[in-house]
C-alpha cells in the first residue's frame, strides 16, 4: 500500500465450495483498476437456472479493468465446466454494455431433463450484445454437425437470432435450418412486439415438400391466436422427426382462438389418403371447432371418410356429426364395419385424464340379425383400461348384459338371457341349434391370454 496505489501481488481465497487466486492493483488518484483472477467452484454453489450444463466443477478465469474515465472490462474471460466451455469479452460504460462470448457445449444430453425427451450431440455457440442494458442489440448463433431427440438426427444445423433484448418490447428475427433423413427443414420466424402485444409474423415451417405457415399472435397467457396453413403433400418426413411412420397427405387450416378466456382451435382439413402401420383411411374430411382444448376439449363439426381399414377389417362410408354440449361432446353417425352397417349416438368427455363415454342409442344388423343398445349405458377411459358401468343389448329377441374393466388385464362379467340359440347357425353351417340360451359368462386374466368361463342353459 502507498499514496498513490493498491496492490495485491498475491490474494488466495479458500473454503469448502471455492479456491480463488486474485492479483489487482488499484490506482488511488483515478480509481483506474486491474484485476486478475483465477477460480475453481463446485457447480452447486452457483445459480441453478445454469447447473444443468455444468459439470461437478467450475474452473473460471478473467482479466477485468477499470480505466480513468469508468470504463470497465473483462477481458480474456475463460470458462470451463463438464462438456462446456466459453470464452469472450465484455464491458460497460455509462448505460452501455457489450458483449463477445463464445463456446462449445460437446454434450447436449445433461439438457435432457430440461427439454422432457433424450437429446444429444454437441454445439457451438456465439452471443454478441451492444447498446443500452436495459435493451441490447444481439445477436446468437448456434451450429450443430449433428443432433439427436428421442432417437430421430438433425444434421447440419443452424440456428440464428438477432433483435433486441428489451423486457418490456423484445424483438427478434430467428432461423433454423438443417436436414432430417437427407431432407431440407427451414423454419424462420419474426417476434415482434408492439403497444404491449407480442406477435410471430411470418412463421414458416418447411419439412421437403411439406410447409407449416402464417401469423400468430401470443395474448396475455402466451397461448397464440391466428391462422396456420397446412400444405403437406407427404406426411411421411413430418412423422419421421416425430419418431413414427407413416405416409399420406393432408391440406388445410387451424384457426386457433380465444373465446371468453377459453381457448379454442378450429381445424378444416381433407386428405387423399393417411396410413400408419396396417391402419389406412381414405378420402377424409375434418371440419371441427375444438373448444378449451387445453383442459377439456369439447368437440363439434363433422368428420366423414370413404374408408378406414385396419387389417382385414374395412369400415366404410363413416359420417359422424359432433356438436358441444357444454364440456361434452354429442356424437351421431353411423358407418359400415365389415359390411355390417350400424350406427350410434350419444356423447363423450375428455377431462383430467379420463375419457367418459354415455351411449344413448346404437344399433348393428349382422346377417339379418339386428342388435342393438337396450338402455343408455356409460363407459369411462382411464389409464388404459376401460371401465363398463352396464351396457345391456337387446340380440334377435333376447339380450345381453355386459360389465367390468377391459385394458391389459380383463374383468368382465356377461348375463344373457333368452338369446336364440339359432343366431350361431349363421356363424357355423351345419349346426342347426335351436332354442334359447340363458346363462353367465366371466372373462379375466390379461387381454393377450384371456380365461372364459361360461355357465350356460340351453332351453
Amino acid at each position: 500500500v502507498s499514496k498513490d496505489e493498491i496492490v495485491v501481488d498475491q490474494g488466495t481465497l479458500r473454503s469448502d465450495a471455492l479456491n480463488a487466486s486474485v492479483t489487482s492493483k488499484v490506482t488511488l488518484a483515478d480509481l483506474a483498476m486491474t484485476l486478475k483472477m483465477n477460480a475453481d467452484a463446485v457447480s452447486t454453489a452457483l445459480p441453478p437456472q445454469i447447473r444443468p450444463v455444468l459439470g461437478e466443477r467450475v474452473t473460471f478465469s478473467a482479466t477485468a479493468t477499470r480505466d480513468p474515465q469508468g470504463l470497465f472490462a473483462a477481458n480474456a474471460l475463460q470458462l470451463t465446466s463438464g462438456s462446456l466451455s466459453a470464452s469472450g469479452t465484455a464491458s460497460a460504460t455509462g448505460t452501455d454494455i457489450q458483449a463477445d462470448i463464445r463456446g462449445t457445449l460437446g454434450d447436449v444430453s445433461v439438457l435432457s431433463p430440461m427439454v422432457g425427451v433424450p437429446v444429444g450431440g454437441a454445439v457451438d455457440f456465439a452471443l454478441t450484445a451492444s447498446g443500452a442494458r436495459t435493451a441490447p442489440d444481439f445477436s446468437v448463433s448456434a451450429d450443430s454437425d449433428s443432433l439427436t431427440a428421442s432417437g430421430r438426427t438433425v444434421k447440419t444445423i443452424k440456428l440464428a437470432a438477432t433483435g433486441k433484448a428489451d423486457i418490456a418490447n423484445p424483438a427478434a428475427d430467428v432461423s433454423l435450418t438443417g436436414s432430417v433423413d437427407d431432407q431440407p427443414l427451414d423454419l424462420r420466424a419474426s417476434l415482434v412486439t408492439r403497444d404491449g402485444m407480442r406477435s410471430l409474423n411470418g412463421l414458416s415451417l418447411s419439412l421437403a415438400d411439406n410447409k407449416v405457415s402464417g401469423d400468430l399472435v401470443l395474448d396475455d397467457t402466451l397461448l397464440p391466436l391466428g391462422t396456420l396453413t397446412l400444405e403437406a403433400p407427404d406426411i411421411g418426413p413430418l412423422a419421421a422427426l416425430a419418431g413414427q411412420t407413416a405416409a399420406g397427405d393432408v391440406q388445410g387450416s387451424i384457426r386457433l382462438s380465444n373465446d371468453g378466456g377459453v381457448p379454442a382451435v378450429a381445424i378444416d382439413a381433407t386428405s387423399g389418403s393417411i396410413s400408419r402401420g396396417d391402419l389406412a383411411a381414405k378420402t377424409i374430411a375434418v371440419n371441427a371447432l375444438v373448444a378449451n382444448y387445453l383442459k377439456a376439449p369439447a368437440i363439434s363439426g363433422t368428420i366423414k371418410a370413404d374408408t378406414v381399414t385396419s387389417g382385414t377389417t374395412v369400415i366404410s362410408g363413416i359420417g359422424v356429426d359432433l356438436k358441444r354440449d357444454g364440456d361434452w361432446t354429442g356424437f351421431s353417425g353411423g358407418a359400415t364395419v365389415a359390411g355390417i352397417p350400424a350406427t350410434a349416438e350419444g356423447r363423450v368427455k375428455i377431462g383430467d385424464g379420463t375419457t367418459s363415454v354415455e351411449i344413448a342409442s346404437g344399433e348393428a344388423t349382422i346377417r339379418g340379425i339386428k342388435a342393438a343398445v337396450a338402455q343408455p349405458s356409460s363407459l369411462s377411459i382411464a389409464n388404459g383400461a376401460a371401465s363398463i358401468e352396464k351396457l345391456r343389448l337387446d340380440v334377435g329377441g333376447g339380450s345381453v348384459t355386459v360389465s367390468g374393466t377391459a385394458g391389459p388385464t380383463l374383468d368382465l362379467a356377461a348375463e344373457f338371457s333368452a338369446l336364440p340359440a339359432a343366431l350361431a347357425n349363421d356363424f357355423s353351417p351345419g349346426l342347426d341349434a335351436a332354442g334359447t340360451l340363458g346363462g353367465t359368462a366371466q372373462v379375466t386374466g390379461s387381454s393377450a391370454a384371456p380365461d372364459i368361463r361360461f355357465d350356460a342353459q340351453l332351453s
